[in-house]
C-alpha cells in the first residue's frame, strides 16, 4: 500500500472515530452505467462502440450536516470492440450537500486509485494501474429516517493510466481529463447513528 492510501485512510479513520457518537453514518452503494455509443466501422455498418458497468459500496461519516466524507470500493467492467477490462478501486470522497431538507443536490469531490486487467481480442493482454479525481453533482433524497437514495448525472474527470503490455512489457502512460455530460448513477443508502 503507498503512503497516500496508508495516510488518507488513517485520516478517514481517525476522523470517523473522533466523532462517531454525535453524527450519521451511512452504509450505500451505486450502480453505474455508461453506454459507448456507436462506431461506424469501414463498410458502413454501425457497431455497438461497448459499454461500462460499476457497482460501488461505500461508508460514509457526516462530520456536521450537510458534509461527509467517506471511502468507497468499486469494481468496473467494460467491453467495447477491441477487448474487456476489469477494474477495482479504492475511492475516499468528499461530500457537499447544498440546503437541508429532504431533497439535497450536493457535490461530490473523490480521488482515487484502481488496478486493473485487460483482455483485448487481438493483440497483447494487458494490465494497468490508474489514479482518478473526479467531480459529480447530484441529488440526494431522503426517503425515511433510515433510508435515502442518491443519483449522479454527469461528471468532470482526471484520469492519470500507467498500462502495461503482458506480451512486450511495454508501458505507456496516459493523462486527460474528461467531461461526460450522461454519466449516471443510482444507489441506495442506510443511514444509524452509532
Amino acid at each position: 500500500m503507498n503512503r497516500w492510501t496508508f495516510f488518507i485512510l488513517l485520516l478517514l479513520a481517525g476522523t470517523a472515530v473522533k466523532a462517531q457518537y454525535s453524527q450519521e453514518w451511512v452504509i450505500g452503494g451505486r450502480i453505474n452505467y455508461m453506454n459507448g455509443g456507436r462506431v461506424l466501422m469501414p463498410d458502413g455498418e454501425r457497431k455497438k462502440a461497448g459499454y461500462t458497468i460499476k457497482v460501488a459500496p461505500s461508508l460514509a461519516y457526516f462530520i456536521r450536516n450537510g458534509l461527509a466524507v467517506g471511502v468507497g470500493v468499486g469494481y468496473e467492467y467494460t467491453k467495447d470492440l477491441r477487448g474487456r477490462q476489469h477494474t477495482g478501486e479504492i475511492v475516499p470522497f468528499i461530500r457537499y450537500d447544498f440546503g437541508g431538507g429532504q431533497v439535497r443536490p450536493f457535490l461530490r469531490a473523490e480521488t482515487g486509485w484502481g488496478w486493473g486487467r485487460s483482455y483485448m481480442k487481438e493483440g497483447s493482454d494487458g494490465k494497468h494501474f490508474l489514479w482518478t479525481s473526479t467531480l459529480k453533482p447530484g441529488v440526494w433524497i431522503r426517503i425515511t429516517d433510515r433510508w435515502a437514495a442518491e443519483a449522479t448525472f454527469s461528471s468532470l474527470q482526471y484520469k492519470r493510466v500507467k498500462a502495461t503490455d503482458l506480451e512486450t512489457d511495454e508501458t505507456i502512460t496516459r493523462d486527460k481529463w474528461k467531461f461526460r455530460w450522461l454519466d449516471i448513477s443510482f444507489g441506495f443508502a442506510c443511514i444509524f447513528r452509532w
